[in-house]
């Protein structure tokens, strides 16, 4: 069930009483039927985790998944639309902690089996902007805010009202209200839904030189996140993604500072700096990253798409919180390129904490990875692979943080019709 507590804006009121009125009318409706589109998309993905825990040995983990989706969009009448989307996770073989299925002693790979309306929204096109309210996918930038966690079997979807507007030249607006998040754990989870009542703002401005976007990022909960009331945050930032000739480069920076009902008190800062050169047939990349904290608190990316960042690994999810009591700096080298239309990429990543720990220790191990993938018509294939190492000291986190040396493998087939 969509958890849409109230509209925001009047405006989505008047939307919605429109598009009831316009359904009324039989032959418009069954030509918006008859002119629309169905799909299904289909991945199959086998995934392999085995974790080196020091008091007893490896911890593993395997599941052999199957994600079909099928959905469908109507034609557009008098700019009211509507879509619809379908999501099953089916597990075939494998064990595993898949977050719901009680097994606490197998590795987690959270790809929870069962079925759910994924998307489910009316949109309304007019004035150059795209209204959409009901349950929608959401994503700003490269997703380190706010993403939809494709990579998981169960996609994170929201709850919204939102308007995209491109109404100025090379200017592009967006605007979200979140009612409620739907997370990768699923309905059977007692964290498969987070009810929100918050505002999303990103601005971009195209320049010869690059695009500027400008966010600002108020979140308030209504439930409490992970055990506490930690995603009520108002975080402001900037960023300018560059390209001059075979550079591309990103420069971004936020400020974060609890809000709402949050317990901590608390100011932090993130900061990105990367670049990457082609030069052919090569493509190579380098990167930082830091995500701040102070003595009361630590920046948080509730909403992102995690695994994008800080490696494969997922080390330093910390309940979906993005970062630890200490914070984290990524120093990160990317090398890349395509064989024959086999594209593939090696990642290496340096962790390190911003505060030291108790101990007076830094080290948060590093990362190794590497994939290939290939698309052919409506298919494609991929192969990765990641190898975290630990670093010398494990008492991070208030000691809530348990690194481990770490293996994962996955292999996925994806098939679009």
């Amino acid at each position: 069930m969509l958890k849409m507590k109230s509209l925001p804006l009047a405006i989505s009121v008047a939307l919605l009483g429109a598009a009831a009125q316009t359904s009324f009318a039989a032959d418009t409706i069954g030509e918006a039927l008859s002119k629309g589109e169905a799909h299904i998309n289909l991945r199959l993905r086998y995934e392999s985790v085995a974790e080196d825990v020091a008091a007893g040995g490896n911890k593993t983990g395997d599941a052999l998944t199957l994600k079909t989706r099928v959905n469908f969009k109507t034609e557009a009448v008098n700019g009211f639309s509507g879509f619809i989307e379908f999501d099953d996770v089916s597990n075939f073989a494998g064990d595993s902690n898949d977050s719901v299925n009680g097994k606490t002693s197998e590795a987690l790979i959270a790809d929870p089996e069962g079925t759910e309306v994924n998307q489910a929204f009316v949109a309304y096109s007019n004035w150059n902007s795209v209204f959409k309210y009901g349950r929608q996918r959401l994503t700003f930038d490269n997703h380190r805010f706010v993403g939809h966690v494709g990579w998981r079997q169960n996609e994170q979807t929201y709850d919204a009202f939102t308007v995209a507007n491109s109404s100025i030249e090379n200017l592009n607006l967006g605007y979200a209200h979140i009612a409620n998040v739907n997370r990768i754990f699923g309905e059977a989870s007692a964290v498969g839904d987070t009810e929100m009542d918050s505002h999303l703002f990103n601005a971009s401005y195209a320049l010869p030189a690059g695009t500027l976007v400008a966010y600002a990022y108020l979140l308030e909960t209504d439930d409490n996140f992970a055990g506490f009331k930690r995603m009520d945050t108002d975080t402001y930032g900037v960023r300018w993604q560059g390209n001059t000739g075979d550079l591309a480069y990103n420069l971004e920076y936020a400020s974060q500072e609890s809000a709402g009902e949050n317990p901590a008190d608390y100011s932090a800062d993130y900061m990105l700096a990367e670049a990457s050169y082609k030069l052919a047939p090569l493509t190579l990349g380098i990167g930082y990253e830091v995500l701040g904290a102070d003595k009361d608190g630590f920046f948080i990316t509730p909403l992102a798409t995690l695994f994008k960042f800080q490696g494969w690994t997922d080390m330093f999810l910390n309940k979906g919180l993005g970062n630890i009591s200490e914070g984290i700096s990524d120093t990160y080298f990317t090398l890349g390129g395509a064989v024959m239309g086999v594209k593939w990429l090696v990642a290496y990543h340096d962790f390190e904490s911003e505060q030291d720990n108790g101990a007076g220790d830094s080290d948060l191990g590093s990362e190794i990875g590497a994939m290939v993938a290939k698309s052919w018509g409506p298919y494609s294939a991929e192969l990765r692979y990641a190898s975290y190492s630990a670093g010398d000291s494990t008492g991070f986190n208030g000691g809530g943080l348990n690194l481990m040396d770490t293996e994962k493998v996955w292999f996925t087939f994806s098939a679009a019709f």
